[in-house]
């Protein structure tokens, strides 16, 4: 009953989706207005992630962030949307998504060492886009088919299937997402399968184990799963960050963290993940989702709105 309804909900969506790229950015500055001016979506939850990672900041310079924050959402929003009935092959001619060359080798380098490759990301980019991977690249060592995300099973029926739907469509395969806590016996399953292994690991930890470790300045908690799955089994750690480089373009870039995430310490590899993940956030601040409640343990939102 619930994935009938969901498809008919999805069916609005995916009409809207075949009108051009140009179409939907139109629909984007719609939403942004409506989104900063009108909604003034989540604005108190936004101020409060800035103000805390940037306490010495002006807070014009606060505002800035917040409003192209807004313009980055809305867009990201609409470019889901779009890429709803487009190819991973259509998007990359359209220039929309690329890997750079180094980090496609140092991607392909590590299946040289391993058949599973743990990959940690996070909320930049338009991060739903880059689970067509393999379509950005000249030469990928895998494919689509090869490529498994992490990821928490909601509470809401309804919200459940429309989510698989969704992300089952751009994945393109029926082993594309499993659930958290079911991710460390499907790849023992398949250990001797080439796979990649995706799990977004910038938000709030609910449940299972967690490192803490001081990130934009703050005590900051994190669902470190991907870590210890990858300590366990011996695998190579790599980190994605999705740069907007302008509206409807952006280039995915990999750096490895560990070639054995089983040779380092505990944590280690969860420390250098925000790290690398805080320098690119202060290099292009409005490119990360601020509307998370990413501190619940320590700052003051209200948790009615």
């Amino acid at each position: 009953m619930y994935r009938l309804l969901a498809y008919l909900l999805l069916l609005p969506l995916y009409l809207l989706s075949l009108l051009p790229l140009r179409v939907h950015y139109l629909f984007a500055d719609l939403l942004n207005w409506l989104l900063g001016n009108v909604f003034k979506y989540r604005r108190e939850v936004i101020d409060i992630n800035l103000k805390g990672a940037f306490p010495d900041m002006p807070q014009v310079e606060r505002d800035t962030i917040r409003r192209n924050y807004y313009k980055y959402l809305s867009d990201v929003v609409c470019e889901m949307v779009w890429a709803m009935t487009r190819s991973g092959s259509h998007i990359l001619r359209k220039g929309f998504y690329r890997v750079d060359s180094e980090s496609e080798k140092v991607i392909n380098n590590s299946f040289g060492n391993s058949t599973s490759v743990v990959t940690l990301l996070a909320h930049t980019g338009n991060w739903e886009i880059s689970s067509d991977l393999p379509h950005f690249m000249q030469k990928p060592a895998f494919g689509i088919k090869d490529m498994t995300a992490a990821y928490q099973t909601l509470h809401s029926p309804l919200s459940e299937q429309l989510f698989l739907l969704m992300r089952r469509k751009r994945l393109s395969s029926p082993d594309s997402l499993t659930a958290s806590h079911r991710i460390l016996r499907y790849m023992l399953e398949h250990r001797r399968q080439k796979r990649l292994y995706f799990f977004i690991a910038d938000q709030y930890p609910y449940s299972g184990v967690s490192h803490t470790n001081t990130f934009l300045g703050l005590p900051t908690e994190w669902h470190n799963g991907g870590e210890v799955i990858a300590r366990k089994l011996h695998l190579p750690v790599l980190y994605l960050y999705i740069d907007r480089v302008k509206r409807g373009e952006y280039v995915i870039k990999i750096s490895q963290i560990c070639s054995d995430a089983s040779l380092t310490g505990p944590g280690s590899v969860t420390d250098t993940y925000a790290a690398l993940l805080e320098r690119d956030i202060l290099n292009r601040k409005e490119n990360w989702l601020w509307s998370h409640r990413r501190w619940k343990n320590l700052l003051p939102y209200n948790c009615s709105k």
